[in-house]
């Protein structure tokens, strides 16, 4: 890892929608702080998983998406993902030994630093006040924890301030099903961008599950047939604490991954003029080209090159 190339990645501009800034400053020196001896508190196994005999293995990292996608679940539960941002060994040792999912991005508190900034709020006005832009939509900020049922969508969506070789972790969050049958823990689908950050008018709790093998995954077919093509989401309910994580029965699994930019885009899209094999695929590429919904998903451009499962050293 390369920490002052990611402090100059941090200083560029994002690239998102409707918040085209840099990371603040003082955001920036907390993701990338770090202490190099807690690598040795750490451990890194490489992870392969089978190639797919196809076409698809022209495409190099898609087994690893499929693989972590299909393999990575866990008896009697369901499996959610979240990608954390700039792994510092720092930042890995807390994800291990300090709780796992709570590990901050710092992406809302960069998004309301802008919402919430003066001179912003009255350039936005005085467009609204004209009528023909009275719609200047916003990112939203969540009063929670933001989740992914796909792994290529926790993957993509901090796609701002990489480089075309990079890092990632992709935590693999394990929830008994129990937890949403009775409600204690409750899942929201909610819009990326919205009229105001702050609107949730179009959040949806989603309650159909379904089995497949001795694991539980969400009814994307229920969700559709509410007009909701299933993104991004969020939790109020997930404990903090590690000791209260454990009491409820989740598990968590650490995966580091190299990462690198698509440059042959019309190699990639020639392989899914396949309508057949994209259908065969949809259980882990959904979403991969992105929506017709400029609001929505916007086409993948990073994948993985390698994989390495993090545990604490033992």
């Amino acid at each position: 890892m390369d920490i002052e190339q990611w402090r100059k990645q941090l200083k560029e501009l994002s690239g998102n929608l409707t918040t085209n800034t840099a990371m603040p400053p003082q955001l920036a020196e907390k993701l990338l702080e770090e202490d190099i001896s807690l690598k040795e508190k750490l451990s890194f196994t490489e992870v392969t998983f089978p190639k797919f005999n196809g076409a698809l293995d022209r495409v190099d990292g898609l087994q690893i998406i499929a693989g972590l996608q299909s393999k990575s679940g866990k008896p009697g539960c369901l499996t959610l993902f979240r990608a954390i941002r700039f792994p510092t060994y720092k930042r890995m040792h807390e994800l291990v030994y300090e709780g796992g999912y709570v590990v901050s991005n710092y992406e809302q508190e960069r998004i309301l630093e802008l919402y919430k900034d003066q001179e912003y709020i009255q350039k936005r006005e005085e467009m609204r006040g004209d009528e023909r832009f009275w719609t200047q939509p916003q990112e939203r900020v969540v009063h929670g924890l933001p989740l992914f049922s796909l792994v290529n969508d926790a993957l993509q969506i901090h796609r701002a301030y990489r480089g075309d070789d990079d890092l990632a972790v992709i935590v693999a969050l394990h929830i008994p099903h129990e937890l949403f049958e009775d409600r204690r823990i409750k899942l929201v689908a909610n819009t990326a961008i919205d009229l105001d950050y702050q609107n949730g008018d179009r959040d949806f709790e989603i309650q159909d599950f379904k089995r497949d093998g001795d694991v539980y995954e969400i009814d994307y077919g229920a969700l559709r047939a509410r007009g909701i093509d299933l993104h991004e989401m969020y939790t109020r309910d997930l404990p903090l604490d590690p000791n209260d994580i454990e009491t409820l029965g989740i598990t968590q699994d650490f995966y580091l991954l190299n990462i690198y930019k698509i440059t042959d885009y019309a190699a990639v899209t020639a392989i899914f003029n396949d309508t057949a094999l994209l259908k065969s695929s949809r259980h882990f590429l959904h979403g991969f080209f992105g929506d017709q919904n400029i609001f929505g998903r916007r086409r993948s451009y990073y994948l993985p090159y390698k994989c390495q499962k993090i545990a604490k050293t033992i």
